[in-house]
């Protein structure tokens, strides 16, 4: 009787342990940036407006679009959108 309750008690923890897992995973891919082709406009650019408010990850390039559009045409391409997400920023590292 006493090695079932022990059974029990182990597959209980583990599935516990996968749930929090499960979602601890869920949470991280709540905040990594989006592919730059899933927010662009044909794949050349995006805009403020482009950027999901709720990413983390993509915060400080909503809030500071002007510092990291390099050729200050008012919109962010590829180039500039990997730059940003490369910078060494601690927003940015958890990728």
């Amino acid at each position: 009787m006493k090695f079932s309750y022990s059974l029990v008690s182990f597959a209980l923890i583990a599935g516990l342990g996968i749930g929090t897992a499960v979602a601890q995973d869920d949470a991280s891919d709540k905040d990594a940036a989006p592919a730059f082709s899933d927010l662009s406009h044909g794949g050349k650019y995006i805009t403020r407006k482009d950027i999901p408010e709720d990413n983390e990850r993509l915060k400080q390039l909503r809030m500071h679009i002007g510092d990291n559009d390099a050729d200050h045409n008012g919109k962010i391409d590829e180039k500039e959108y990997q730059t940003y997400l490369s910078k060494d920023n601690p927003l940015n590292k958890h990728q």
